[in-house]
């Protein structure tokens, strides 16, 4: 017996030693193949795309693999074939490479900096650095006139054309919203794109990155406009993990973590699937996986809310600063699928702001006429929506932050299936809601700062779920307990409140047990429990509550 068990074990170690090592602190195509890491093979994407002679843009979320793959198009058109062994490309591409000169800015490196002259300082600092790396000299100037420079010498030293690789081209503006300079970064930076359009024909590759798409930059308007792949269905996959590269690259390490966790391997895909899948940027198309949240899952071995450190946008906080829950509002509303992610500084869109800063995805779509397909947007995962809810306490801390000391066992409630201690805790939760923070008054208000607890302490809760043509309010389930509300609110200029709560009690209690809305989850939990609630508008409190 106690041989086999250590046979065992030292398979496991074998194992172990033959595993690439998962990198999570190298973010470079050239260091992580040096290094022998674990590296997810896109090599089809970068030879389909440098095939093509011409600009490109593509938007994505902070952390999801830009800088990576900019490296790789590095690395392909510095000729390093020997880094290109054994993966895709390798069969895709002829025997010899050619080489081009290659100027790669990364406008996000560094801290952000305040003022014009700190955000024109930095980007200068980037040509000039380039300009040493290329062995060209260029004069202090303008940042325009510094990039025109930069190109135009290279081109003449090297008698070739050009590879531009700019990486986070947004950063300077986006570090500048909100500011009252924003203006003039916006207008340095049109100018500063425009000389890179101007010098096309000493191009031979450009290749852009960002979080988002400027309306009023230069790159998009005019013409000569970089072709834009991130709406489209042939890149839809090319940053982030799929299900089945997933499964393929991580195998022993899926193994191994499902074993720590004492789990089995379907139970540990199935909660991988629900912290950090889910993340589409095309509709019709496959969602794909967080790369850093999987790596750091591996790494650390534990299930966390990775994707949080990589900071959240001020200017998406402040759009929804007055009504944090405008956010999560709009993943119910059905859209026209209109491929247009463009942001205009006058208007900006708080849909479009969210879906292109990672904390909404296309969730579902659906054909309206021959030419026109709607969508619906969504938090892709647990992960994503974890992190929204704790942005939450982020702009209303006084809202909840205070709170949560009188309700932090709420959770333990659920699982020990103590359904009047919840909702004692519920109730204390409305009455310390400070009544300045209260905002517009509907049963919407309520509804949402329901759920906004819940997430705030991971219970799984869905809300408005459609059931025979009718609306549940609002679900909290777990294995052990499910509780199904009807809300009801109580109108400030009633004249009878005491009789009118009592009666919009009932009512709740007979369209819980009308609609049948508690049958669903009889079969998924151990105890289930149908809630009427009846709401105070002008106390902003809990008026009533009976469970059937």
């Amino acid at each position: 017996m106690y041989v086999l068990v250590f046979r065992y074990l030292c398979r496991i170690v074998i194992k172990e030693r033959k595993m690439k090592r998962i990198a999570t602190d190298i973010f470079t195509f050239e260091n992580l193949r040096k290094n022998d890491c674990l590296y997810v093979d896109k090599t089809r994407f970068v030879w389909n795309i440098a095939q093509s002679d011409g600009s490109f843009f593509l938007s994505r979320p902070r952390r999801f693999g830009k800088s990576l793959l900019l490296s790789t198009f590095k690395a392909f058109f510095q000729g390093k074939k020997e880094l290109f062994r054994g993966l895709e490309i390798e069969r895709l591409a002829p025997e010899v490479w050619e080489t081009y000169p290659i100027i790669h800015l990364d406008l996000a490196s560094g801290s952000s900096y305040e003022g014009v002259e700190a955000i024109e300082e930095k980007i200068k600092l980037q040509l000039r650095d380039a300009a040493i790396s290329l062995n060209v000299k260029i004069a202090n100037g303008r940042p325009s006139t510094m990039l025109h420079d930069l190109i135009f010498f290279t081109y003449q030293k090297y008698q070739k054309l050009v590879v531009v690789l700019i990486d986070e081209y947004d950063k300077p503006i986006l570090d500048s919203m909100n500011k009252p300079y924003v203006d003039e970064v916006l207008e340095m930076m049109a100018d500063f794109y425009q000389e890179l359009k101007s010098a096309n024909d000493k191009e031979r590759f450009v290749f852009i990155t960002g979080v988002t798409k400027f309306a009023h930059v230069s790159l998009f308007s005019g013409s000569n406009n970089p072709t834009d792949l991130t709406r489209n269905e042939a890149f839809a996959t090319m940053l982030g993990y799929t299900e089945d590269e997933l499964r393929s690259n991580f195998s022993e390490y899926i193994d191994n973590l499902a074993m720590k966790m004492e789990v089995s391997r379907d139970e540990l895909l199935a909660n991988m699937k629900l912290y950090y899948n889910g993340v589409r940027f095309v509709s019709r198309c496959e969602s794909v996986y967080n790369p850093v949240s999987v790596g750091k899952l591996f790494v650390n071995q534990r299930f966390d809310n990775y994707w949080i450190a990589t900071g959240t946008p001020h200017f998406l906080l402040n759009m929804v600063k007055d009504n944090p829950f405008k956010l999560q509002d709009l993943t119910r509303e059905w859209v026209f699928d209109e491929n247009d992610d463009k942001y205009d500084l006058n208007e900006l869109d708080l849909r479009s702001v969210a879906f292109q800063s990672g904390y909404l995805s296309i969730a579902e779509w659906k054909k309206v006429s021959f030419t026109q397909w709607k969508i619906r947007y969504d938090f892709p995962n647990k992960e994503i929506r974890d992190c929204w809810y704790k942005n939450v306490l982020t702009i209303k801390p006084h809202t909840y932050g205070l709170l949560m000391p009188l309700i932090v066992s709420l959770p333990e409630d659920l699982d020990n299936k103590d359904a009047n201690a919840f909702m004692e805790k519920v109730c204390n939760f409305f009455s310390g809601i400070p009544y300045e923070n209260a905002g517009e008054i509907t049963e919407g208000y309520f509804r949402n700062h329901l759920r906004t607890l819940f997430c705030l302490f991971g219970i799984p809760n869905q809300c408005e779920i459609m059931e025979a043509s009718q609306r549940v309010d609002i679900v909290a389930q777990t294995a052990k307990m499910a509780l199904v509300f009807e809300l009801k609110m109580l109108s400030a200029n009633e004249a009878n409140p005491d009789e009118k709560k009592i009666q919009l009690l009932e009512e709740a209690l007979e369209q819980l047990k009308e609609k049948g809305y508690a049958e669903k989850y009889r079969n998924e939990s151990e105890e289930v429990h149908s809630i009427g609630i009846v709401f105070d508008e002008k106390t902003k409190k809990v008026a009533c509550w009976k469970m059937l």
